[in-house]
């Protein structure tokens, strides 16, 4: 097994006056400034989508192998009270956001045409944190927080403007942003329980049969986990006791999670993850915001060795990240102290580089 570019390492000290501000009891989070940016590739491009600080829903995309990047605007102020989910579904890109009044928001938008085409997955009064959506088969997938801290799973057919509603779990389950994967043919969905608690569901296709799993016990979790399928396996990061950050993977059609923790690793909000880097197909690439600083993990299925760096130095994050793969080179998206929206990859040496997408005050 090997890294590109990356290095065994523990967590860089962290500034004395960066302490003061970010660092509380055991397990507390730091507020970011700005929300989480979405990021994924389209037509072999990276876009990005972000909520602004008017409340409304922002979209880039960057010409593969420039740094230049295109803005325009999904929908106006006073729209979006979340940080969006972002996919490309065939020639489409597929946006999810909460809406006004506790609402559920989708967009979408042809690759290369103009013009976004807005849909309402759900009423006002049925969704209280970000979604997540995932492209599964011939449909989408979208889950979210419902009332009560339950947990809610709506699926539509591409081509139709047609929404189901599923409850996954019932009141008083569901205590941050859920994330959801498509699977070994089915939906992995996992979110905070009770007590920071980790929970995982998943339900094959075709079914509405949902299968409740505990991944890890009270006092395990502290922000919104984040899932993704990998090779026949589900993998999830969140960050965990004493801002340690923790992942878990289990191997498909086979029960109990197998825990880790990340060596030396520190997480401050809700980590990234993603898989598919240059020629190592199995390998999953681990992004966390520590203190205002960005660091990168990697690990192979299977292995207990991971390997870590600071991304491009000290105190350039005040968003927890976005993370993609765009032809073998990691993306990263989050937004700076200084309120611009900045974007890194890695080059071929496995050094990263710095793109600023839009200047402080744009959104």
């Amino acid at each position: 097994m090997r890294f590109r570019g990356l290095r065994r390492l523990g967590v860089a000290a962290i500034p004395v006056a960066l302490a003061a501000f970010w660092v509380g009891t055991p397990g507390a989070q730091a507020v970011p400034v700005r929300t989480t940016p979405a990021i994924t590739v389209a037509g072999g491009n990276s876009v990005i989508a972000v909520q602004t600080s008017g409340d409304g829903l922002r979209f880039y995309w960057n010409e593969y192998g420039t740094n230049t990047w295109h803005g325009e605007d999904v929908s106006g102020n006073a729209t979006t009270y979340s940080p969006p989910t972002i996919a490309q579904d065939g020639n489409s890109v597929i946006i999810a956001a909460e809406g006004p009044n506790n609402s559920l928001d989708f967009y979408w938008q042809q690759i290369g045409a103009t013009g976004w085409h807005a849909e309402t997955v759900a009423r006002a009064g049925t969704t209280y944190s970000a979604p997540s959506l995932a492209v599964n088969g011939d449909g989408v997938n979208i889950v979210a927080e419902g009332p009560g801290n339950s947990l809610d799973f709506y699926w539509a057919l591409n081509g139709s403007p047609t929404w189901h509603p599923e409850t996954v779990a019932g009141a008083g389950t569901t205590y941050s942003a859920p994330s959801v994967a498509a699977n070994g043919g089915g939906a992995n969905i996992v979110a905070e329980g009770p007590g920071n608690s980790l929970d995982f569901y998943w339900a094959l296709n075709g079914t509405s049969t949902w299968h409740p799993e505990t991944v890890a016990g009270t006092g395990s979790t502290y922000s919104a986990p984040t899932v993704i399928g990998n090779d026949d396996s589900a993998n999830i990061v969140a960050e965990g006791p004493g801002n340690t950050l923790r992942f878990y993977w289990q191997v498909n059609g086979r029960t109990g999670w197998n825990p880790v923790t990340v060596p030396g690793a520190l997480a401050y909000g809700p980590p990234a993850i993603t898989t598919g880097h240059f020629d190592i197909v199995d390998e999953v690439r681990v992004v966390a915001q520590a203190a205002g600083d960005l660091f990168t993990y990697a690990n192979t299925n299977g292995s207990t060795i991971w390997g870590g760096e600071e991304v491009y130095g000290s105190y350039t994050a005040a968003s927890d990240p976005g993370v993609t793969v765009n032809n073998g080179s990691e993306n990263i998206a989050a937004f700076s102290f200084t309120g611009e929206l900045d974007f890194y990859w890695e080059d071929s040496t496995g050094n990263y580089q710095k793109e600023v997408v839009a200047a402080a005050g744009v959104n």
